[in-house]
């Protein structure tokens, strides 16, 4: 049978939640470990559907050996206004293609 393709709704509010609650940023391995995600997996989805939502630091060229992800200072707000993840990315969404 295996996984439903796509992505997660669980992991999507894990890696959100995580980010919210430490503002000042994650490197890629602690916000790995504290949403029990694989790097990977946690990789995959900043550099996919929460791509538009993060702020990405990353120290060296080619192959980063240090990456920091923290929310963008609107997603911030807008989730502390009780705004859903779910409409955040819609509202993203609405305006990237606008």
């Amino acid at each position: 049978m295996g996984r439903k393709p796509g992505f997660s709704d669980d992991k999507i509010y894990a890696i959100v939640k995580a980010l919210y609650e430490n503002p000042e940023g994650l490197w890629i391995r602690k916000l790995a470990e504290k949403t029990n995600l694989h790097p990977s997996t946690v990789t995959s989805y900043i550099n996919n559907i929460l791509s538009d939502l993060i702020d990405d630091t990353s120290l060296g060229s080619e192959k980063p050996i240090l990456r920091v992800i923290k929310l963008k200072p609107y997603v911030i707000e807008r989730l502390g206004e009780g705004m859903s993840i779910t409409k955040i990315l819609k509202m993203v969404s609405v305006i990237k293609n606008i």
